[in-house]
């Protein structure tokens, strides 16, 4: 369960970093108030099952990699081979810690 709470926090960090971007009325504003609030109540319950610092080191990259992706596929950002790698290097960090945790 510790992992879907995960995931869920890291969509809705994705949503509001999105929402930090694009925001321009108080709608938005308040949406992203909303989503923000959502990803901490979702980590907050993901700590609580597993491992504190696990819970947030995945949350922020699933969040940084989430952004990412969506940042290429949606926002025209351009790819250059050392975003490429420097999200290869976080993707192994993050496995890396999950195999010494074990």
């Amino acid at each position: 369960m510790a992992w879907l709470y995960i995931f869920i926090a890291s969509v809705l960090e994705v949503g509001w970093a999105i929402g930090l971007k694009l925001s321009t009325t108080l709608p938005h504003w308040l949406g992203t108030a909303v989503l923000i609030v959502g990803s901490f109540i979702f980590l907050i319950l993901a700590a609580n099952k597993m491992k504190p610092s696990y819970a947030y080191v995945f949350f922020v990259v699933f969040g940084t990699v989430g952004t990412f992706l969506f940042d290429i596929l949606f926002m025209g950002k351009s790819v250059n081979i050392i975003s490429i790698i420097a999200i290869i290097v976080i993707i192994i960090g993050v496995v890396r810690l999950k195999q010494i945790g074990e």
